[in-house]
């Protein structure tokens, strides 16, 4: 059976998704668990790969099972196998053609910073401590700028960048809540470090040493050494991954909702 799941993990304990010889990966950890309830080898695709230190709220997954199973029995068995840094919330059987990664119709970022003098020790491994982004008009500004389709190569890891370097983004809001800058950010495909990229360009426009117009000029295929820094992975989280139907059997209405955000 084929099958897909939603996971949440915390990205300190991981170095990342992807598998790797010799560390703690999160796609590691889930094919392991499900190698025990196979007997087999078994292989999970990921509809993101998240990089170490990038927590998730709302990955999804897609693999096979060797014979059937009720599907909270599932769960339940492959969150026995699992640390408890990484939980399965859900998991719903799918068609067999079903590909968590391919058939992904957005993914959705979220990025959360922490502006006071003083940051709470349980809030730190989860937040970007900066105090910069007090005035938002000029970062919104440059938000307006990222819906639609554009060339991010200056938003991409020099290393990890791909021939085709265009990204189509569906959504991109910046809110402030007290002392918590949330900037959440959807879109159909992402490049290497791309929302850490942004987020660093868009603190060089809060510090003061660049400007909208700076930012907008980064939209038109520079290079990675033309913008910003790449900030801090503590604060990224992948949110929610959407397709259309849902896995999960959610409403006509909340498919219908694929290219926009919903605050």
């Amino acid at each position: 059976m084929r099958w897909a799941a939603e996971v949440a993990y915390l990205g300190s304990a991981f170095s990342g998704w992807q598998r790797q010889a010799g560390s703690v990966t999160v796609q590691g950890a889930l094919e392991e668990a499900l190698t025990r309830l196979n007997g087999v080898p078994s292989v999970v695709e990921g509809a993101g790969r998240t990089d170490g230190g990038v927590h998730a709220r709302g990955q999804v997954v897609s693999f096979d099972t060797a014979r059937r199973w009720e599907p909270s029995r599932l769960r339940l068995a492959l969150e026995g196998n699992l640390p408890q840094t990484l939980r399965v919330l859900r998991v719903a059987p799918v068609d067999g053609a079903f590909r968590a990664r391919h058939d992904a119709q957005y993914r959705e970022y979220v990025y959360f910073l922490w502006t006071e003098t003083c940051c709470y020790p349980h809030l730190a491994p989860y937040v970007w401590h900066n105090r910069t982004w007090q005035d938002l008009e000029p970062l919104r500004a440059c938000c307006r700028l990222l819906p639609g389709t554009h060339d991010f190569r200056a938003f991409c890891r020099a290393a990890d960048c791909p021939d085709e370097s265009r990204r189509t983004l569906y959504a991109v809001t910046l809110l402030r809540r007290g002392p918590i800058v949330r900037l959440r950010i959807r879109g159909r495909g992402f490049l290497t470090n791309m929302v850490r990229i942004i987020v660093g360009s868009l603190d060089a426009v809060a510090r003061g040493k660049r400007d909208p117009s700076w930012f907008a000029s980064l939209l038109g295929g520079k290079g990675r050494e033309e913008s910003g820094r790449t900030a801090p992975p503590q604060g990224l989280f992948l949110w929610k991954v959407g397709y259309v139907p849902s896995p999960w059997r959610e409403t006509s209405e909340e498919n219908m909702r694929a290219t926009g955000v919903e605050e």
